[in-house]
This record gives C-alpha cells, structure tokens and sequence, in this order.
C-alpha cells in the first residue's frame, strides 16, 4: 500500500517531540515512515488533500484542537457528506467507515482517508486505516552493502523479491524485503537467507529491541558506562517495557575524575593513553560490571565533535565494546563522519554490535 501522513497546523509544526511522537506512532503501525507533508491551516487544504488521493492509496491526516473541525469539513465536502458527533463528543462525517476516541476512517473514491487528533501534551488518537504488511525487514552484521548484495543475488530472483539496503553503523546493513508478487515467496526466502547468514542476520528493524528480549529470555543483565554518548545507549535499551528485568542502572562518565572514581579507570591510562582509548574503555567495561554485577556491560569514550578532536584522534574518534563476566571483550575503534548526534547515533549502534559479536552464539541459536 503507497501510504502518506498529512500534518495539519504551525502548532504542530513547531513542536517537534510531539512530531517524533507522531513518527514513532504511524512507524509502529505501518513499520516505516512514508511520504510527508506539512501543512499550514489555510485555505489551501481542499486543494492538497485531493492532489494527494490522485498518488497514495491511503493518507493519515494529523491535526490538533485547532485544525480537527476545519479538517472534517473538508473531508465532508470532498466525499457529499456531513458532520456529526461521534464518540466523546468528536466530529466525524455520518458516513465514516469507521470511527474511535478522535479518529475517524472515510474511503474517498478508493482511497482510505484517517483523520486523526493530535494535540500536544495528549494522548495521540489511534490509526484505523486497514493494513496488511508488504515489506519485512532484517539486517546483517558485518558484511557491507556490496558483499551483501552479490551474495542475495541468486535468492532475490527465484523467490520474487526486491531488496532496499542501508546502513545504519560501519558494517551493519538493514534490508528491506519487498515482494514483487503474489507470487513471491517471502517465508522461503528469508528461510535461504537465515541459511546463508546464520549468525549475522536479525529479523525486524529494531535491533536493540531483539538484544533486550534474548537478555530477557535468558535471565540475563546488562549496564553501560557512557561518555560521548552520555546515555544513549541505555537510553535506547529502556525503550522497551519489562527491561527493568535486566538492567538495574547505568553510569554516564563524561569526566576524566567521574571515569576514575566511580569506573575505576586508572589515572596513569587516562594520563597517558587518554580517555579515548582502547585500554580506558576496557576499564570502564570492567569497571561497570563490578559496579553492577551484571553479565553484560557495554561501554563509549570518543570525540563526536565539533570540537576537540587532534591529528592523533579526530573528531569521529570513537572507542565502543562489550564485556562479559568472565572478562572476555570484544573492542572497537571507530572513524565515523557526520555532526555530533549522528557520530553519538552510530556509536551506539556499534557497542551494541560488539555485544553481538562477543557471543554470537547466545543471539543467533533461534
């Protein structure tokens, strides 16, 4: 299905965590972002919501308080209908196929029209456009993009597939898996690439989500120790409900002294080799496993810029691992491009795959 979001409204437009919030909510429902478009409240809306239904096969209308009403009566006019309260007291258009707490389903010549409200510090109202998914995702783990691609080759075209792939850290592809077909035989090819990558390969596109679920099976607990990323990595773990089950806390060093004293890092590697460095983060593993006792710690100490990096460590300078109990550790330097957010975003990525890489055969059995 070719999907779009309209959002309706400068209130929403100038409020961006409500608008992550949005993204996060249709991303879960259709399993990716499609196309966008925002919209001032003018006059012009009739005019972008029928120019829409001529390209997309369905479209989610976001709109605040402020917007809902004039929103309605356009959707209203375009389909000969009208307006009536629905459930707690919303408006809705009589002939709505289907309608809940602020959301409200039309199907206007084919294309199916949500209409749904969006207003900042509430609750955002459910999406009820009918959808079957098309596309799975999975990712592999270091391999690049072209090495991929030469080894799916011979699977994409018995089995009718098309691929999309991107990489979301050094030597960390995410696929999408597309049919061209009814004919396509997704199962059988996912199947042939488990088979050819089998300790590589994550289904679904959160693969922090499928790291927390094989710790939570397992009875298994993790912490970080943090510098440049200064929590993002635990951050992206609690995401997740029920992982209070393996992780207890963790520890945001982002100085020299708080890297000694609570980590344990010794001050001679911190004089002498520095805080981004391969021996400081292995300190800082060890040093948040005792601090835990948790079997699993991650941990980050780079540069992510603008400032501060050297002709010895530039800025993109990164040092990412994973230890566990038994002090086996898999550590890594990185050189990683982009401004400030997107090297601490990669970083991230990059310690979780170092726990994937120190026991494989714990995340890649099933």
């Amino acid at each position: 299905m070719k999907h779009a979001m309209l959002i309706v409204g400068d209130d929403l437009l100038i409020n961006s965590p409500y608008i992550d919030y949005i993204f996060k909510s249709y991303k879960e429902y259709f399993g990716e972002i499609g196309s966008i478009k925002f919209q001032s409240k003018n006059s012009e809306l009739l005019f972008v919501v029928e120019s829409l239904t001529s390209e997309f096969e369905s479209i989610c209308i976001f709109c605040s308080n402020e917007s809902f009403a004039t929103m309605g009566k356009i959707l209203a006019t375009l389909s000969g209908d009208t307006l009536e309260l629905g459930e707690n007291e919303t408006l809705i258009t009589k002939g709505a196929i289907a309608s809940k707490n602020g959301s409200f389903l039309i199907n206007l010549n084919g294309v199916f029209i949500n209409l749904i409200n969006a207003t900042p510090t509430q609750k955002l109202s459910e999406i009820l456009i009918p959808f079957n998914k098309e596309n799975v995702y999975f990712s592999l783990l270091d391999i690049d993009k072209d090495s991929a691609k030469i080894l799916l080759d011979p699977l994409i075209k018995p089995y009718k597939i098309t691929l999309t792939f991107s990489e979301i850290a050094p030597k960390w592809l995410l696929i999408k898996a597309k049919k061209d077909d009814k004919l396509s035989q997704m199962d059988t090819f996912l199947q042939g690439v488990k088979n050819l990558f089998s300790q590589k390969m994550i289904y679904g596109r959160d693969q922090v989500e499928f790291i927390a679920k094989i710790l939570m099976k397992n009875g298994l607990k993790i912490t970080f120790a943090e510098s440049c990323t200064a929590g993002l990595c635990a951050f992206k773990f609690t995401k997740y409900s029920g992982v209070s089950a393996c992780l207890d806390g963790s520890l945001i060093t982002y100085s020299n002294d708080i890297k000694h004293e609570w980590l344990g890092v010794e001050n001679y590697v911190l004089d002498t080799q520095g805080a981004v460095s391969e021996e400081c983060v292995r300190q800082m593993l060890e040093g948040a496993l005792n601090a835990s006792k948790a079997n699993f710690s991650l941990a980050i100490s780079g540069i992510a810029g603008p400032s501060g990096g050297s002709d010895e460590k530039p800025v993109g300078t990164v040092f990412v691992g994973a230890m566990n109990k038994s002090k086996k550790s898999v550590i890594k330097r990185l050189q990683l491009d982009g401004n400030r957010e997107y090297i601490r975003e990669q970083s991230a990525m990059s310690a979780y795959a170092c726990l994937l890489r120190l026991e494989p055969e714990l995340f890649f059995t099933e």
